[in-house]
């Protein structure tokens, strides 16, 4: 009885742990970013690998997304109160964003990051090729990867960072570098160039910040308020910011593009450098004949919506348009805070209450209302269905316009748009989604205790008074080997290394593809004249046990031709870096993972050494076949074939007898 209760229990507890786990899964995050600046060449591509498209100021940044700037280009992402900005040459993986978690993978380039709020420290996370730094407080810090090949720096200009490297730790506080590659670490002084100056600067705008009065600074896009709008207080609403340049016709939600970003669908993106906050986030209310915004009550966590818009139209809504005459018509409006929001795509009842929360229940008011009220009627938007059907960016600027008559307004069905031909799913991708992370050699996480740091190197640690050496870098295509007191310029061409680079990791990965090329190229040419040695190589191990002496030179013979190969190479590598410190007994593997990439190089070498000893064991297995015509089965039909060495024998065995 008591088995069969405990069973049922568990059964229980399973079924809700399910059901909670497909919950979770069904809510979209409800956080997301934003590119906040773009300045040069910037793209951004929906998922790696991915084809990117020039980024939009204010185009959604989410899960995967890739942001990659050219020469002389930054751009800043906001992310709530954290600012991420990204100089010339750069590319960075937003490897997971959600509502606990930011993690970044710094691929090449320069990132500065800026963390104001002490609860989002927990889950922020950046990596590189050859490190993981964490934030213990709020601050700002100054990371560059592959500036110098195999080189990852850390500059901390506020706050202390843990960085991580193959299982070791170390503490970085608010005026010191480190600098780590390989299993060297070096640590010396800040070094500030323009591109700190230019994102301090972006920073002390932040600061000055009076819009954090009226809505959390974790909702993304609040800081471009202050410059262009002002705030009011109204007693039916609330706070109120309106915007103060704007055309006269203009209404919310059409001056901007539509684009379609999984899992949400349908998603607004403004073209004013503000318009991000106001469309993502509250309601619009037309107040003395102006539009004015209403975000409601000011909560730390405000859920994030693609577009607080209600749709109407469809197939059975037809209107006249300025060209192509009468067609179906696809429309939309600005809820109010009488509206709630009716969401395209999948979500929980919990996560639409968080983003309905503002929306007052009026029925009363609703049915007096209907299309006579202003906001539905002025802020009605109308343009062809079939733009929806397309794939990529709808400008609704350059869109024909149609012309709603009042009475068409009260008979139009709420009816949404589609989704585009080859729109995908990200939650149903997520599962299939190639694990980066593990194939790159993710350094392994480890306790952040400050007490796990280095303290115990202190006392003879001359890593300090090292700071002026330069940096000696192993053969690589790098002109400038040294110190990274400063980032190196820009350099052209450094997109395509890092794509060529990823191309060659997946190459490795799958088994049958690399082999007819490269490794292929390698064994054949030994392999094509050893036809003959390798079917006398399994014979030897038939004499084993008569001519013991003979099996060590084959067995010795293959391997040292190889090994010392790879010691000389590692010696190579070593020579004149002064002092190395190993960080743990497990960092001396690290070379061997990365030795089929000089391979290549070291295995050409080994071929024309190959065949000597091939030569020298060919006399070895003459003398074998020796003894072979020994046994009876071999004997017979020797002497037929040769009689003149069968009569030799058989006169050498008679004067033996």
């Amino acid at each position: 009885m008591t088995t069969r209760f405990i069973k049922a229990v568990a059964l229980l507890a399973c079924a809700v742990f399910s059901t909670l786990a497909l919950a979770l899964a069904a809510d979209p995050p409800a956080r997301v970013g934003r590119v906040a600046l773009a300045q040069g060449p910037v793209s951004i591509s929906s998922a790696v690998g991915d084809q990117a498209s020039a980024a939009l100021v204010n185009w959604p940044v989410t899960s995967h997304n890739q942001i990659t700037t050219g020469r002389g280009a930054r751009t800043e992402i906001r992310v709530g109160s954290t600012s991420i900005r990204l100089d010339a040459d750069s590319s960075l993986e937003v490897s997971e964003l959600d509502d606990d978690n930011l993690r970044l993978r710094l691929n090449y380039g320069s990132a500065s990051i800026r963390v104001r709020n002490g609860d989002v420290l927990a889950g922020f996370e950046l990596e590189t090729a050859g490190a993981r730094i964490r934030l213990q407080e709020p601050g700002s810090l100054r990371v560059d990867a592959e500036r110098v090949a195999g080189t990852s720096v850390v500059n901390v200009f506020a706050g202390v960072a843990l960085v991580e490297d193959r299982g070791s730790q170390l503490i970085v506080r608010a005026g010191k570098r480190a600098e780590i590659r390989d299993d060297d670490v070096r640590t010396g002084q800040v070094v500030r160039d323009g591109f700190d100056d230019w994102a301090q600067q972006r920073d002390a705008r932040d600061d000055r910040s009076t819009s954090a009065r009226y809505v959390t600074s974790e909702m993304t896009g609040y800081e471009e308020l202050d410059q262009n709008g002002v705030w009011r207080d109204d007693a039916e609403y609330g706070p109120l910011w309106m915007p103060t340049v704007v055309a006269r016709d203009w209404a919310p939600y059409r001056d901007g593009n539509w684009t379609w970003v999984s899992p949400w669908g349908w998603t607004w993106v403004d073209n004013a450098p503000w318009g991000y906050a106001p469309f993502h986030y509250g309601h619009w209310v037309q107040v003395n004949q102006r539009w004015a915004w209403a975000p409601g009550r000011n909560i730390s966590r405000p859920v994030w919506a693609p577009a607080l818009v209600g749709w109407v139209g469809g197939n059975g809504w037809s209107l006249s348009f300025s060209q192509g005459g009468q067609r179906p018509a696809q429309g939309w409006y600005p809820l109010s805070p009488r509206d709630a929001f009716v969401p395209g795509y999948r979500l929980s009842n919990q996560h639409l209450q968080h983003i309905n929360r503002h929306a007052r229940d009026d029925r009363r008011d609703d049915r007096r209302r209907d299309w006579r009220d202003d906001h539905r009627r002025n802020g009605l938007t109308v343009v062809p269905q079939e733009q929806f059907g397309r794939r990529g960016t709808i400008a609704v600027r350059n869109a024909p316009r149609a012309v709603v008559p009042p009475q068409a307004l009260p008979n139009a069905p709420a009816v949404a748009p589609s989704a585009p031909q080859g729109a995908r799913d990200a939650r149903a991708e997520r599962f299939q989604r190639f694990d980066r992370d593990a194939q790159r050699g993710r350094p392994p996480a480890v306790d952040p205790a400050p007490s796990a740091g280095r303290a115990g190197r202190q006392g003879g640690d001359d890593r300090d008074a090292r700071q002026q050496r330069d940096i000696p870098v192993p053969p690589a295509p790098i002109a400038a080997p040294g110190v990274v007191t400063a980032p190196a310029p820009a350099q052209f061409g450094r997109r395509q290394e890092f794509e060529e680079r990823e191309r060659r990791q997946r190459q490795q990965q799958a088994p049958v593809p690399p082999q007819p090329g490269r490794p292929a190229g390698m064994m054949p040419p030994p392999g094509a004249p050893m036809p003959m040695p390798q079917p006398m190589m399994p014979p030897p191990a038939a004499p084993m046990p008569m001519p013991q002496p003979m099996m060590p030179p084959p067995a010795a013979m293959p391997q040292p031709a190889q090994q010392p190969g790879a010691e000389q190479q590692r010696g190579r590598s070593f020579r004149n870096e002064g002092e190395r410190r190993l960080r743990d007994p497990d960092a001396g593997q690290q070379p061997r993972q990365f030795a089929p990439s000089l391979p290549p190089a070291a295995v050409a070498p080994p071929p024309p050494a190959a065949p000597p000893p091939m030569v020298r064991q060919a006399p070895v297995q003459m003398v074998q076949p020796a003894p072979q015509p020994a046994p009876a089965a071999v004997a017979p039909p020797t002497p037929p074939r040769q009689r003149p060495g069968g009569s030799r024998k058989d006169g050498a065995e008679e004067k033996e007898r």
